[in-house]
């Protein structure tokens, strides 16, 4: 039994050195000097790949009105043809755009997908910038600041942000806000430090005009799910680095149910298995492990201690989920734009405890086939990809 106590300490001294790296880490990375702005803002092409059913389309879409850039920014929101509902929206709350309409056939499916919006978008954009942003996303003010400035760092082809999601109506929305919450800033940023970014995050990402030309554009992307890795990829290869930066965008993705949850997550963790994970390095790869395992210590506290009721491991459990809270704590207050509500918080427990262990079970599950937008998709290796039938 001393065994177990021991073990149980050393996991706990595991989990309060993980934080702590991680939060000096993501300390370090939001206090380092802004870049110097450009001499001359160059002109934004705002791409807005819209699909039917998004959450708080206007809202977001007036926050990209009101951005604050001091050129033209080319705002283009694309649309299914058939999708009258998000044009009303797109032409309400931004008058001036130049709305792009997209018909579905060639995708094999009831909605033209992403990659096909984004292309049409990118054959409209005349902004020496493209910025490519998501239709659930709300954007700061100073969002194409952030990004412009950031692309003008030495070797800089693609810049990226990072989420924080703020849907806490529901029970099942408020879970997935506080994975994402809890895991991005401690995820992305202490990766940073140790390999180059090899991805981006494709909620929100930006170029410049001549490097996406030159490194292919969007050009084989119609038929892969994995835009985002695979324009990473390209840019890499020309020899140009992904660049992290500080900003911080909201998410708001509405799940109404358990059913809506768990296939949320299924697509979460499909997507890197499938399309990411097959192209990263070795060093790659046990880096991105590394800072994984940190996340299933305090889970591993509990089965350790609701299965032996020792006062050690029981101990032990508390100080790793106040750790995990304390944590959490400190990054939304620190650094994201909103705040966790008093009555979600403890469904933060089920977050520490039981979500790792979600996590690890998707993972090792394998499958291929996810839902997204009303859709089932059969996500391949390597990432191309199949609309299946209702």
């Amino acid at each position: 039994m001393r065994a177990l106590d021991t073990a149980a300490l050393i996991l706990l001294a595991l989990y309060a050195l993980d934080r702590l790296l991680k939060l000096l880490a993501v300390r370090h990375f939001f206090r380092r000097a802004a870049p110097p702005a450009p001499e001359r803002w160059p002109v934004v092409s705002l791409i807005q790949p819209i699909t039917r059913g998004a959450t708080n389309l206007r809202a977001h879409l007036l926050a990209r009105a009101a951005l604050e850039y001091p050129v033209v920014v080319q705002h283009l929101p694309v649309c299914d043809a058939g999708d009258a509902e998000s044009q009303a929206v797109c032409r309400e709350a931004l008058p001036a755009c130049d709305l792009v309409l997209v018909e579905p056939e060639e995708t094999g499916g009831v909605v033209a997908s992403k990659t096909v919006k984004m292309a049409a978008g990118l054959a409209r954009a005349n902004g020496e910038v493209v910025c490519f942003v998501d239709d659930d996303i709300g954007l700061p003010p100073d969002a194409l600041r952030v990004l412009v400035s950031h692309l003008g760092l030495p070797g800089a082809g693609a810049v990226f942000g990072l989420a924080c999601q703020t849907s806490w109506r529901t029970v099942w929305s408020s879970l997935m806000s506080g994975f994402v919450n809890a895991n991005a800033l401690v995820g992305y940023v202490p990766l940073t430090y140790l390999v180059e970014p090899y991805t981006i995050t494709g909620h929100c990402f930006a170029l410049r005009r001549d490097v996406l030309d030159a490194t292919g554009g969007l050009e084989g992307l119609a038929r892969r799910i994995d835009d985002d890795h695979e324009i990473a990829r390209r840019v890499r290869r020309a020899g140009l680095r992904i660049v992290q930066t500080p900003l911080v965008y909201r998410v708001d993705n509405e799940l109404g149910t358990l059913r809506s949850y768990l296939v949320q997550m299924r697509r979460w963790f499909v997507f890197p298995r499938q399309t990411m994970l097959p192209y990263l390095t070795p060093r790659e790869r046990h880096v991105s492990l590394l800072l994984s395992v940190g996340n299933l210590l305090p889970s591993l506290l509990g089965v350790l201690a609701l299965s032996t009721w020792r006062p050690a491991p029981l101990l032990a459990l508390g100080l790793a989920v106040a750790l995990f809270a304390v944590t959490y704590a400190v990054c939304e207050i620190g650094y994201l734009p909103d705040r966790t509500p008093a009555g979600r918080w403890p469904l933060l427990l089920v977050v520490a405890l039981v979500t790792p262990l979600h996590v690890l079970a998707a993972m090792a599950a394998g499958g291929s086939r996810i839902e997204w937008r009303g859709q089932r998709i059969k996500v391949h290796r390597g990432g191309a990809f199949e609309v299946l039938p209702p």
